[in-house]
């Protein structure tokens, strides 16, 4: 117990003291922004916004791509339990499953793939492709510089889909924020998928398409 010109400060004391002093009590979020290059970043957040301000008057079409796996550990932090007892989730191992989407938030518009395992270039090579042939006009895939994505035989396909009218557009390093598809993971795995789902890999993954492939109807999010 502290104390205080001689006088003990109990714990709920301390936390008043803070509460009034502006503090409130919540979770720690992980954070790779002290590692990236300030400078850069506020470049890339101005093009940003001028590409969306482009896609929004129909110069171009903007997507954004990325992955997220899937796997039988929930993020389901919360559930209706009875009282004075603690439900467990079961944490599994095994082979999960990937996604790759490819998301305009202006648009609406989903696509996704989801592959077993790990994904490699030849994976995102693929879902590129497949995305290239809806093209019709010139459109901007931003994604950030993960090893996959840079890949050499990612990167000699590029000129190839450029006369296919599609451009990849990489972010800086340390990111994330600027890659929205980010957050269309973040609903799907806290807010979507339901505990339920996790009984198998096979209910998860039939969960998660089933969810993605209602994007746009059932399931949508306001980006403002």
């Amino acid at each position: 117990m502290s104390e205080l010109l001689g006088k003990p400060l109990s714990p709920k004391i301390i936390k008043s003291s803070l509460r009034r002093g502006g503090m409130v009590w919540k979770r720690l979020r992980n954070s790779l922004k002290q590692q990236r290059d300030p400078v850069l970043y506020a470049f890339f957040e101005a093009e940003m916004a001028h590409l969306k301000q482009m896609a929004y008057q129909t110069e171009i079409d903007l997507y954004y791509l990325d992955e997220t796996g899937l796997h039988l550990n929930p993020h389901v932090p919360y559930a209706w339990q009875p009282k004075n007892t603690t439900a467990l989730l079961p944490a599994q191992r095994g082979r999960g499953r990937t996604i790759v989407g490819i998301f305009s938030p202006i648009k609406q518009d989903l696509k996704a793939t989801i592959f077993e395992g790990a994904v490699n270039a030849d994976c995102i090579i693929a879902v590129i492709d497949q995305f290239a042939q809806q093209v019709n006009r010139k459109t901007l895939i931003v994604l950030d510089r993960a090893t996959i994505h840079t890949a050499k035989k990612v990167m000699d396909q590029c000129n190839r889909w450029k006369k296919m009218g599609v451009y990849l557009q990489f972010l800086p390093a340390y990111s994330p924020e600027l890659n929205l598809i980010e957050i269309l993971w973040k609903h799907l795995k806290h807010f979507w998928l339901e505990l339920h789902d996790y009984q198998s890999i096979d209910t998860l993954t039939t969960a998660a398409a089933q969810i993605l492939a209602s994007y746009g109807k059932h399931y949508a999010i306001s980006f403002g």
